[in-house]
């Protein structure tokens, strides 16, 4: 099904993607040359992004592999490195003396390049430009205006720097001209690697390929998604491929495509930790990009991630998907590195209007106090949040995937995250922030609303008609703990960090000593009004209270972490005005 899915987006975007036979290469120096073949210059194809200089990738045909001692022999179509290219030999410095086994190398490589561009000129003898890169090829003096350029000594700082060709006046390169395209569709595939067949992905007899392409921007090195490479996997004497036929244009499509939305630049991919995350549709709409950009790191663009949140609800409606696709099916695929290959780490598939209503309620299930001062937080930071130091390296593996899987079917979110979330807290002694607070509210309202008992849900600020222990508990904490900092003004450690772990697992052991402490802490203070505000306050969270219990669950603690982050909140913001009447005075 993911293969399918794959090749029905080639199909889609295939104007935008490279045709069959030909990859996404970075090349970084393209040779331009006149329909003689003259050397006209050196193109620079790099450009500078982020202080980094970067090679823009650009569509040449499919390199085939090599490798052995005879591995010169194999020459790529109309571009390859400037061994191929211009028999320059391998060198570690600009000034070192090339070896003699490398100069003969390299001229090996040469000849190969040079019969196999003869080859295609007189198979396709009408184009220009093919003509024009063998007329470059067989001519001394051109070589040597081409090593002459101001920017050869850059070429050769790069290793094996890989070069095209292209006519001065098109605006395409040589391998791009449409009679190369036919003419690398016409050629035939190796015999070891093809056996006839019938595809499992189209259904129809066709040439079944033994390997599949590489997929790159997952693991550190180009890695296959679907392969075998063990005898014990083997079935019937098929090896490799064969034991699942797929054929070779539909490999090269769903690889292309995977390629494609795994690019750098991709709009509609997102990473969590090690997993790299795509999704796609059966036709364009805005959630390809809404999904990873509000799960993934906004960056330092706060209005971008403002107006992304706002595009998506302007689509939703009290959770209801309004537009006119969200009948098409929608995409989700998680991609995490494995030995030798491509590990699937998450494959879900819905429509557009469901996708877009689940995340809606995700959204909700966040939103809690302060969010118009800090934002919807990105997925990775929540889970930032919830281990050591913030590092990613420390966030349990396969904690992302399974959030990432409860936020897109609506369903529960893992106890883990509420155990991560806990546990931080109380190591970094009752650090509640804003992100944690969202991470916990989320938890218990989805865990609230899925279950048979349908408890109440937790509101995005303070309720003091909440009657739970854990949440009263924790406002009383919260409330004690402003009694203490106004009472003695300038202190630089709050119960918090004593009692806080203690207090949120086991109330009933520090609760008496905390009520204790408190009637020290009203006596010192000056202000009246502060005084009668904290009595009111701790005698109206105390008519809620039947007893301090010996213990409290995981739950009742993450109801003690938002009933704490809600009232110390509540203490901070801007009291409302009282209502005027007509003459301007307050009612």
């Amino acid at each position: 099904m993911i293969l399918q899915a794959l090749c029905d987006y080639y199909d889609r975007k295939e104007k935008d993607l490279s045709p069959f036979g030909f990859e996404e290469k970075a090349i970084p120096f393209i040779i331009v040359i006149d329909h003689d073949g003259k050397f006209l210059h050196l193109e620079n194809n790099q450009e500078l992004e982020e202080g980094k200089l970067i090679i823009r990738p650009v569509r040449v045909p499919k390199a085939s592999g090599r490798s052995g001692a005879k591995s010169y022999a194999t020459a790529y179509c109309l571009w390859d490195h400037y061994g191929y290219i211009a028999a320059q030999p391998k060198v570690i410095k600009l000034d070192d003396t090339p070896k003699e086994k490398d100069i003969e190398i390299a001229q090996k490589q040469h000849e190969s390049f040079k019969t196999l561009i003869k080859k295609i000129s007189l198979d396709i003898p009408k184009d220009k430009g093919v003509k024009a890169v063998d007329l470059f090829l067989n001519s001394e003096i051109e070589l040597k205006q081409l090593k002459s350029s101001e920017l050869w000594e850059e070429c050769l700082k790069i290793k094996g720097c890989n070069l095209t060709f292209r006519l001065s006046l098109d605006p395409y390169l040589v391998c791009q001209s449409d009679s190369v395209i036919d003419w690398v569709k016409r050629q035939p595939l190796p015999d070891s690697n093809v056996k006839d067949g019938f595809c499992l992905i189209t259904g129809e007899k066709s040439s079944i390929v033994r390997l599949h392409d590489n997929i790159s921007g997952v693991s550190q090195k180009p890695a296959p998604l679907a392969s075998i490479n063990e005898s014990a996997y083997s079935s019937y004497n098929k090896i490799k491929g064969f034991n699942f036929p797929v054929s070779a244009e539909a490999s090269f499509k769903y690889a292309t495509a995977l390629n494609y939305l795994l690019r750098k630049s991709s709009s509609t991919k997102f990473r969590l930790v090690d997993t790299s995350y795509v999704c796609w549709s059966d036709n364009a709409n805005a959630l390809e990009e809404i999904l990873p950009f509000t799960l993934s790191d906004t960056g330092n663009d706060p209005d971008k991630g403002a107006n992304v949140i706002k595009s998506l609800f302007s689509t939703i409606h009290n959770g209801a998907y309004q537009n006119g696709d969200g009948n098409d099916k929608f995409y989700v695929l998680g991609l995490s590195p494995n030995v030798a290959r491509i590990a699937i780490r998450y494959w879900d598939i819905g429509t557009v209007a469901s996708f877009s209503e689940n995340l809606a309620h995700w959204f909700d299930d966040l939103d809690i106090i302060d969010r118009d001062h800090y934002g919807y937080p990105s997925l990775i930071k929540l889970l930032r949040a919830t281990v050591l130091q913030h590092k990613d390296a420390n966030i349990p593996p396969n904690l992302p995937a399974d959030i990432v899987r409860s936020i897109l079917s609506g369903g529960q979110l893992p106890e883990t995250l509420l155990q991560s979330v806990i546990r931080r807290i109380k190591a970094e002694k009752g650090e509640v922030s804003y992100l944690r607070a969202c991470s916990i509210k989320a938890y218990l309202n989805r865990k609230y609303r899925l279950s048979n008992k349908k408890q109440r849900e937790l509101t995005m600020s303070l309720n003091k008609e909440d009657k739970r222990n854990g949440y009263c508990l924790g406002r009383l904490f919260a409330v004690l703990e402003k009694l203490q900092l106004d009472a003695q003004k300038g202190i630089k450690a709050t119960i918090r960090d004593r009692y806080y772990s203690s207090a949120s697992s086991t109330p009933k052991s520090v609760f008496g000593t905390l009520m204790r402490l408190s009637t020290h802490h009203l006596k010192k203070l000056e202000n009246p009004g502060q005084k009668i505000n904290a009595d009111k306050n701790i005698g109206e969270i105390m008519d809620l209270l039947t007893e301090f219990p010996a213990h409290l669950n995981m739950e009742n603690q993450g109801l003690f972490a938002i009933g704490y982050y809600h009232q110390k909140q509540d203490f901070f913001k801007k009291k409302t005005p009282k209502k005027l009447e007509n003459n301007g005075e307050e009612k």
